[in-house]
């Protein structure tokens, strides 16, 4: 496995994390849906995106969050599900000329059992974008890192329960294209999720593996516990306590249980997501 080199010159300037659509929102003003948009803002001024929600939503919210999503340098995909990449046609009709990064397997056909016992079908749902192929991490941007083809080891907790590669549900979709974001900052390191299907505990470990970093300044994104027990909230809490982030930011699957536990367990700040927040490194 190569290594990731993520040491670089000092950072100096802010890096902003602004949440463009999530499961809840900050503001009446702004919309919310079962979905995950970011944009990174950089210190040398370049913007990214991470995944464009479930619809064009995320095009609505950045307007009024002023973020001028058509300044975006490139685009970067967790997975491919529905809730992260339907927003993709939207992107497309706009001025948006970067490029898009995804796993090989990101537009795969999957599907997944919901509460009504019925399967659907959660794939990528659009025309297939020209994308950079990442098969196990690339350095997207100066201090900026898309990490995949995350190792699931024996016994620690991967988020794949009623996700499937056949519609008869024969054969569990493992989500071998689920990602993560590297960031570094001023403040430190930055571990930036999209749905964490690979569980925080698999992901982290493999950050290690790869760049030798033994603790992260925060966590943000999706933990997917939403249908998770107790003992993986426990299990969840307890890496991100071996890896000794300031604060986690936690949201969309990541569920109210899950959110409520971590912020009661953990000593470091747990902050909720929502449309419209920012967070500043």
């Amino acid at each position: 496995m190569a290594k990731l080199n993520v040491d670089g010159a000092t950072i100096e300037d802010t890096t902003k994390i602004s949440i463009l659509c999530d499961n809840h929102t900050t503001k009446d003003s702004l919309g919310k849906e079962w979905g995950l948009s970011m944009a990174l803002n950089m210190p040398h001024g370049a913007l990214w995106l991470w995944d464009c929600g479930a619809s064009s939503l995320f095009l609505q919210n950045a307007v009024e969050m002023n973020v001028d999503i058509n300044k975006a340098k490139g685009i970067a995909l967790s997975h491919g599900h529905w809730d992260h990449t339907a927003g993709m046609d939207a992107l497309m009709e706009t001025d948006f000329m970067g490029p898009v990064y995804a796993h090989p397997n990101f537009a795969a056909k999957r599907y997944a059992l919901w509460e009504d016992d019925k399967v659907k079908e959660a794939s990528f749902p659009c025309e297939y974008p020209g994308t950079i192929i990442v098969r196990d991490h690339t350095e997207l941007d100066t201090g900026l890192f898309m990490i995949t083809e995350i190792p699931r080891i024996a016994g620690l907790f991967e988020a794949t329960s009623g996700l499937f590669i056949d519609p008869e549900m024969n054969i569990t979709d493992h989500v071998p294209d689920d990602s993560f974001l590297l960031l570094m900052t001023k403040s430190g390191p930055v571990v930036v999720l999209g749905c964490c299907h690979s569980g925080l505990a698999n992901s982290l470990y493999h950050l290690r593996d790869l760049t030798g970093l033994k603790s992260v300044h925060a966590i943000i994104g999706g933990l997917h516990l939403f249908e998770a027990d107790v003992n993986e909230f426990e299990s969840t809490a307890k890496v991100i306590e071996e890896f000794n982030p300031k604060m986690i930011a936690a949201g969309h699957c990541t569920g109210d249980k899950g959110y409520e536990f971590l912020k009661d367990r953990l000593s470091c700040s747990v902050l909720p997501m929502g449309s419209g927040a920012v967070f500043e490194f």
